[in-house]
């Protein structure tokens, strides 16, 4: 009973937004925007709005500068979520095509050494046992994660551009592999540590990340709880380019973005629809959301849920984020915190396993 009703709530939400939203984005493309001197604008669009107050946003024409803002480490808390959420609605465009969209967005944090974190676990500690709605405390919260990731993949009139410098783990990796480009700065570092804690990334990221990288690269990346750094995740193709400084890292991105805003919303639309096969199908993430129901809702997965908040609530972390000394060390603090043990049992080899964390460089 568990498994089916948290699946049936995470369905509840993501009716709004299955593939064939792909296919009426594209049809709703035709009057986005006005020309002006030679440059689209954006015309009889409201301001976007952040309710919980965890997104700013920096409006030019035709360009959304998203500034992610949810300290210590951007957590996906229900707030965070919420605010993406509404914020990734406001991006469709109408079915008359009369409202317009941006045509570039980037999302990028306020935060120094965070660009997204990980889910909040404390809303896995309990999946719902009666067949609730998407008002659900426990699961709206992943519903929102789930749709989020699946607005990106299906709104092909907004470009979604990720500007990473700093640490992007489990479900913020998964929104960031289903951005349409990433930029890294010095300091980005990504890990889908799901597979340590027990979990699948449900969420979109697992499959993408395929595409992007290579099965083989991706199944090391994620079986073994890996991270990637900026220079390394450029050469695998994780990100289109990486840069020394936060500051070249914005200019860059936030020049492409202006060049793309530059040219007829029509073309831009159709090359993104037209790429649109490259993504999960919408079978394929509902069977990877049933899949995770049905690890997510058994008893060993909520006991590892507890331990690891547990540990990092021993950091001095609340609401389901450790202490940042604590995140800093993820993947890593999490793998010895569950497998301290076995791994101190190992010796000299156990430090050889903690040290394989990164993945290694091309060249």
């Amino acid at each position: 009973m568990q498994i089916h009703s948290l699946f049936v709530s995470l369905t509840a939400v993501l009716s709004l937004v299955s593939t064939s939203t792909v296919a009426h984005l594209h049809r709703a493309h035709g009057s986005l925007s006005q020309r002006s001197n030679g440059v689209n604008h954006l015309v009889n669009r409201d301001d976007p709005v952040s309710k919980n107050g965890k997104l700013t946003f920096t409006l030019t024409p035709n360009v959304t500068r998203v500034t992610i803002n949810n300290p210590p480490i951007n957590l996906l808390t229900t707030e965070l979520l919420s605010d993406l959420y509404d914020f990734m609605l406001s991006t469709r465009p109408s079915p008359d095509g009369k409202t317009p969209t941006p045509k570039v967005v980037i999302f990028s944090s306020a935060l120094p050494d965070f660009f997204i974190s990980h889910f909040d676990l404390k809303n896995l500690q309990q999946p719902p046992s009666t067949p609730s709605t998407s008002n659900n405390s426990h699961t709206l919260p992943l519903t929102h994660l789930i749709a989020i990731g699946r607005l990106l993949q299906n709104t092909t009139s907004t470009t979604f551009i990720a500007e990473i410098n700093g640490r992007t783990f489990g479900g913020g990796q998964e929104l960031a592999a289903q951005m349409d480009m990433r930029f890294a700065g010095p300091s980005a570092l990504i890990s889908q540590y799901e597979n340590s804690c027990g979990f699948v990334a449900q969420a979109g990221g697992q499959l993408s990340l395929g595409p992007i990288i290579g099965k083989a690269r991706a199944l090391e990346h994620l079986l073994a709880a890996k991270q990637i750094d900026a220079r390394t995740g450029t050469q695998l193709g994780l990100f289109n380019a990486d840069y020394a400084t936060p500051a070249i890292l914005r200019a860059k991105v936030t020049n492409l973005a202006k060049r793309i805003a530059l040219f007829p919303q029509k073309a831009l639309n159709d090359t993104k629809f037209s790429l649109s096969f490259l993504s999960p199908t919408k079978e394929q993430l509902d069977e990877q959301m049933e899949r995770f129901a049905a690890i997510a809702g058994g008893v060993e997965a909520r006991e590892t849920v507890r331990e690891i908040l547990r540990e990092s609530e021993e950091e001095g972390g609340a609401g389901g984020a450790g202490g940042v000394e604590y995140e800093v060390g993820v993947p890593n603090s999490v793998v010895e915190g569950l497998y301290g043990e076995v791994l101190r049992g190992m010796g000299d080899a156990g430090v050889g396993v903690l040290d394989a964390v990164g993945t290694e460089r091309v060249n």
